[in-house]
């Protein structure tokens, strides 16, 4: 049996090296599948271990306000599960709900992230479509983000801003515009400091926040009209506050505030990181099922080419029947052919998705990570591909017939002119039919 084995899989490769740029093409769609399946599994498990470890070394006691009821809790309050839909609407936050939990005994700061629209330019002419939040002169402190270099507004600063590195490197190709002006809707705003690098983590929401300016919350609503979306609140309890009864408090406050109605949500941190890595997870689910079509495009692809294969082939599987091979040697030759082209499109594809990863790290701030397990089930899976894919051409090729020795039945097929000595004795194979 491990003879047999062996002798499949150095004819197979014998093959493929035959025919290598027909062998490389059979392998694209496996290589792009496999490539797509790890990078998008990649980036998903290094944004979910980004925020795990911003979150672990951040403020651990902050509370995050949501609009919509993104959650299910159970009858102990643990989220049992999620309400993708509950992101999509409307924002249910406003000023009142800032002032209703900052009133509350047990919090000891609440601070707004609202989004306006607004085009960033400076004098020299350069223009940066740039995230710009409103949000209250206590984000840094509850946020845990360092200010870089200068200072973060304070409550009596209204046309100031605080910028991200990017801003600061693309709008004024500079590390440090420490004092410099830009515009935003027609208002000149001071550049008054630059916040050192953002990772991802509760409070980016998913976007880089390294991209944004950041303005005194009265300020962007007197700018936008009124018209500033209120997408968190950020709430920092007191010292030695419990953060779950301040997390019930805070429930209960806002309920009232909405008129009895709970279309908001209050999460602690390790609620937060529990509710990001199911989001992200999702996520990359979908994605990564999105890319998985690709294996099965490249297993039809495998089938088609083994299947022509086989109709060039069909004076080798002549010989080898009139030498003695049985319809399950013939099977077994090309099951593994097909095997061997799906898992090499599996190594290189893995191969291409490590190099893919490492272009992130290098030009962007994303740190993929690719797990041994994900890429060992994506080569087994490909493998998979090609054993499904490839058993058709297999049986087809095992069903061909030869015809040795005085002809019997030749005259259901066309005879080749192939006659030789054969254990020492004339034999005539004729053709092949199935």
């Amino acid at each position: 049996m491990t003879s047999l084995i062996g002798r499949n899989v150095s004819m197979a490769i014998k093959s493929i090296r035959t025919t290598k740029l027909r062998s490389l093409l059979t392998m694209i769609g496996i290589i792009i599948g496999v490539a797509s399946v790890i990078t998008a599994v990649s980036l998903g498990e290094g944004l979910r271990k980004q925020i795990s470890g911003n979150v672990k070394t951040g403020a651990k006691d902050v509370l995050t306000v949501r609009p919509g009821k993104l959650v299910n809790r159970d009858s102990s309050g643990h989220i049992s599960s999620i309400n993708f839909q509950a992101a999509i609407g409307s924002s249910s936050l406003n000023d009142q709900d800032m002032q209703s939990t900052s009133k509350l005994p047990s919090v000891k700061s609440v601070t707004p992230l609202s989004t306006i629209s607004a085009l960033a330019s400076i004098e020299e002419g350069r223009q940066l479509d740039s995230i710009v939040i409103g949000t209250g002169p206590e984000f840094a402190d509850i946020s845990g983000q360092e200010v870089a270099y200068g200072n973060f507004f304070s409550s009596s600063d209204k046309n100031v801003a605080v910028i991200g590195k990017a801003v600061a490197e693309q709008l004024f190709q500079e590390n440090v515009p420490i004092g410099q002006s830009l515009k935003l809707r027609g208002h000149e705003f001071i550049v008054s400091g630059i916040f050192s690098n953002f990772s991802a983590n509760a409070f980016t929401n998913g976007g880089d926040l390294n991209g944004a300016i950041f303005i005194p919350y009265e300020t962007a609503k007197s700018i936008s009209g009124n018209s500033a979306s209120i997408y968190q609140l950020l709430i920092r309890p007191e010292k030695n506050a419990n953060t779950s009864d301040v997390s019930s408090e805070v429930t209960k406050a806002l309920t009232k505030s909405h008129g009895d109605q709970q279309d908001f949500t209050v999460l602690t941190q390790a609620e937060t990181l529990q509710l990001t890595s199911k989001t992200l997870s999702a996520l990359t689910s979908f994605i990564a099922g999105i890319a998985a079509i690709s294996l099965i495009v490249g297993g039809i692809g495998i089938m088609n080419i083994m299947f022509v294969s086989v109709t060039e082939r069909t004076r080798e599987i002549g010989v080898r029947k009139s030498l003695g091979a049985t319809n399950r040697q013939i099977y077994g030759q090309f099951l593994t052919e097909a095997t061997i082209i799906s898992f090499v499109g599996g190594v290189i594809g893995v191969l291409f998705a490590l190099f893919t990863n490492y272009c992130f790290r290098v030009f962007t701030s994303l740190s993929p990570v690719a797990t041994w397990p994900i890429i060992g089930v994506s080569v087994l899976v490909s493998m998979a591909v090609g054993m499904v894919f490839g058993t058709a051409p297999a049986i087809k090729a095992a069903r061909k017939w030869a015809y040795t020795v005085k002809g019997v039945e030749k005259d259901k097929a066309e005879i080749i002119a192939c006659t030789g000595n054969f254990h020492g004795r004339t034999t005539t194979i004729v053709g092949m039919s199935s």
